[in-house]
């Protein structure tokens, strides 16, 4: 009795506990569901854990001091420098050890949930859960709003964006169609970031987009991908695609031009895609074959096709490749 009297005692002179500041180890990338933000860089100082939208940080006492920041895995977060999601803003994922470098040190005003399901407020996208996806942005060098991709969007104007985008961010690895218009028409594929869409001719055109290797919402890479690197324009004046001026096709599960799509810029002697019902063609003569290594029934075509199995191919292409491509 003694003895806990006295622990009491020496307690009560000490007065309450403070809380010990977060170790990073402990609170990002999945630690901790939601998004931590710190005073300092390096996740030091005064943090506070958020779990719902944020409209305005001053009821948390941490409006304009945000120097650092984490974020759970599988959440992406927009953050704006004014209350209410107004004047600039940015999405953000993963980790920020120094915000000052990217121009967001102690900015921050207002935040709010963009992907994944924490048990905040949801937000545009798709593919809760995914920690990758395509980022739009209203300004040039990623400036203005923004909205996360994380799959499939066949109409921008669902999400309030159609025809905005002046940059992008491709998550490393990823691959995505950007369209001029929905229901991914006229489209170009990006594999990186791309400070200005003027420079491939999408400046406030992008109308619909989808993943096409590694994306949240699927779609095939593999050998005979779209490969090489940067965007491939549609036919007509510009810049010839890569694979020696032969253009391009593009596959699809579904006829129509449905459902997950492969593309092939090259010839391809094996065509990782278990259905090809429906073929878009972007340039050339190309030779479709039932089985790898250009065997088995084949057939040409050098226009969109909706249904491959008019041609005589039972739902299935294994191979391809442009025709008069030296063999």
């Amino acid at each position: 009795m003694t003895r806990v009297f006295f622990v009491a005692a020496a307690l009560a002179l000490v007065g309450p506990l403070l809380p010990v500041e977060a170790q990073p180890q402990e609170r990002g990338m999945g630690g901790v569901v939601g998004i931590t933000v710190y005073e300092d860089r390096d996740f030091r100082g005064r943090n506070a854990n958020f779990r719902q939208d944020v409209p305005d940080l001053r009821d948390s006492g941490m409006n304009d001091r945000i120097v650092s920041l984490q974020i759970a895995n599988g959440e992406a977060w927009e953050v704006c420098e004014h209350a209410f999601y107004g004047g600039r803003c940015q999405v953000f994922y993963g980790v920020e050890y120094d915000l000052r470098q990217r121009g967001w040190g102690r900015m921050i005003s207002s935040m709010r949930r963009v992907r994944g399901n924490g048990g905040g407020g949801g937000g545009w996208g798709g593919g809760g859960g995914s920690d990758r996806g395509l980022v739009l942005y209203s300004g040039r060098n990623f400036g203005g709003q923004s909205r996360v991709l994380g799959g499939p969007t066949r109409d921008l104007r669902e999400l309030d964006f159609n025809d905005l985008a002046e940059s992008l961010r491709v998550p490393r690895g990823e691959e995505w169609e950007v369209c001029d218009n929905i229901e991914f028409d006229r489209c170009r594929v990006v594999n990186s970031d791309i400070t200005d869409l003027n420079m491939i001719g999408l400046r406030r055109k992008v109308s619909s987009a989808r993943p096409l290797r590694g994306g949240g919402g699927g779609g095939w890479g593999g050998s005979g991908g779209s490969g090489g690197g940067g965007y491939y324009p549609p036919p007509g004046p510009g810049p010839r695609p890569p694979g020696g001026g032969y253009g391009r096709i593009i596959l699809f599960e579904g006829m129509n031009f449905t459902g997950r799509s492969y593309v092939v810029a090259n010839p391809s002697n094996y065509v990782n895609m278990e259905y090809a019902q429906s073929v878009r063609v972007e340039g050339g003569n190309w030779e479709l074959c039932e089985s790898a290594d250009f065997r088995g029934r084949c057939t040409t075509v050098n226009v969109d096709i909706g249904n491959l199995r008019s041609l005589g191919l039972p739902g299935r292409v294994r191979s391809a490749r442009p025709v008069g491509y030296p063999r």
